[in-house]
């Protein structure tokens, strides 16, 4: 436990709005999906055992308490959750103790490994009277071939097992979806293969209720997300354009529907809290490896040098993020963007220009817009509407505000990848205006 003696400078703290954090606590996935951002290599099981020992000791709550002033939400990152869950479930009674306003704990699975250990936790989580609000990572019918054979038949029986260790409407399954292009593709050629991919949540909800009724389902986290930030092609946001199109003919909304709707329901609100539509990640919560703070759980593992190291060793790459590692921005993202209790002010102040300004990311998307038209990677109407423009930055910049995703590809936390532009900005955002009409 940390000496109740030691100085700690307000300035050494994080803001008392930070209320929420991130803490790696994994390193090691039996999955291998074709697009994680966390490139797989043999020294990932070492660096497991690492972060392991850390929570095992509970020195991880120690530095909580060195950096924030209180907390309210708490989730586990990293790969797999499941694996650690037990650990983390022996120091809640030493974590409520130091943080009493703690009143959810998450996480995200892919639910192919032992389930029994979120009944634990759960158990535990109840006898402080604090929530538990967890993700089951399942793409539709995809899910077999994006992330791993016989990976669906592995989650309908743990969920089934989880169930049977539950009673009735326990815990709820928030589905996570993520859809590769090749997904998209095949969805945007075919309504069959969207009406698919609902029918899968659907058989699984079946089965498992056929069975117990431990398990309860959210259904309206069905709907997927388009992995990001991708390397999408003008080609490829004509495609996304008629999925989009597919999917709203098919009679489903989808989340970037209701990302636009927000943004229109609490337009009053850009210009005084702008960090109302910025991602969270370094504004009210922030990630934590080894007592150094991050944005987010982005970047954990970039300041473990021998799992880089075996990164870069690899002879070929399995997923295209890896080639940010063969350049000076992860270099520059380790020295400014994950720092010490001694330099969280200035980390504070460089974050907050992202949360608390507009003009510098807008302006630069409208002018990439205008560039992109004249070289004919974007639809032309884009060099004539100024109007347009302005609603499709503003539309980008809080639909997909991520700083890392930013600061990693184009080395600024501010300016959107051109991929990201390149995949809206080609019939997908007029698709979608016309789902909010009238509102």
């Amino acid at each position: 436990m940390m000496n109740k003696d030691k100085e700690i400078s307000r300035d050494q703290k994080l803001v008392k709005r930070a209320k929420a954090c991130e803490v790696v606590s994994s390193g090691y996935c039996p999955l291998n999906c074709d697009y994680c951002y966390i490139p797989k290599t043999p020294e990932m099981k070492r660096m497991h055992e690492e972060i392991v020992e850390k929570l095992k000791t509970g020195e991880w709550i120690d530095q909580l308490e060195e950096l924030y002033h209180d907390i309210d939400h708490l989730s586990f990152w990293g790969t797999e959750p499941l694996l650690v869950l037990d650990e983390i479930t022996r120091h809640i009674d030493e974590l409520v103790e130091r943080f009493g306003d703690l009143e959810m704990v998450t996480f995200s699975t892919s639910l192919c490994v032992d389930p029994s250990s979120i009944v634990r936790l759960k158990d535990k989580l109840d006898e402080h009277g604090i929530g538990l609000d967890w993700q089951l990572s399942a793409d539709g019918h995809y899910t077999d071939e994006n992330r791993i054979e016989g990976a669906t038949k592995r989650i309908k029986s743990n969920l089934i097992e989880l169930g049977k260790m539950l009673d009735e409407g326990e815990l709820t399954v928030k589905w996570k979806g993520t859809i590769s292009i090749d997904n998209i593709r095949k969805m945007a050629e075919d309504t069959k293969e969207i009406e698919r991919y609902m029918k899968y949540y659907e058989e699984i909800q079946e089965e498992v209720e056929e069975v117990t009724d431990g398990i309860e389902f959210n259904q309206k986290s069905r709907c997927p997300t388009l992995v990001v930030p991708g390397k999408y092609t003008s080609k490829d946001g004509k495609v996304f354009a008629n999925y989009l199109r597919n999917m709203i003919e098919s009679g489903y909304s989808t989340t970037y529907t209701h990302r636009l709707k927000r943004v229109m329901r609490f337009k009053h609100d850009l210009e005084e809290k702008p960090s109302m539509f910025t991602c969270s990640g370094g504004d009210s919560n922030f990630g934590m490896d080894d007592g150094r703070v991050h944005v987010c759980h982005r970047t954990f593992y970039h300041e473990r040098k021998n799992y880089i190291d075996s990164v870069k060793k690899q002879e070929r790459y399995d997923n295209w993020d890896v080639s940010l590692f063969e350049d000076g921005i992860l270099k520059m993202e380790v020295e400014n963007y994950i720092v010490g209790a001694d330099d969280v002010v200035r980390f504070q102040y460089i974050m907050r220009n992202f949360h608390d300004h507009w003009m510098l990311k807008l302006d630069q998307t409208k002018a990439m817009l205008v560039e992109m038209a004249r070289c004919g990677q974007a639809e032309e109407v884009y060099m004539e509407d100024e109007l347009l423009r302005e609603l499709f930055a503003l539309f980008l910049h809080t639909s997909h505000s991520c700083p890392v995703e930013n600061l990693l590809n184009t080395g600024v936390v501010h300016f959107m990848p051109v991929s990201m532009v390149r995949l809206w900005c080609n019939g997908a955002f007029q698709e979608l205006l016309k789902t909010v009409g009238g509102n």
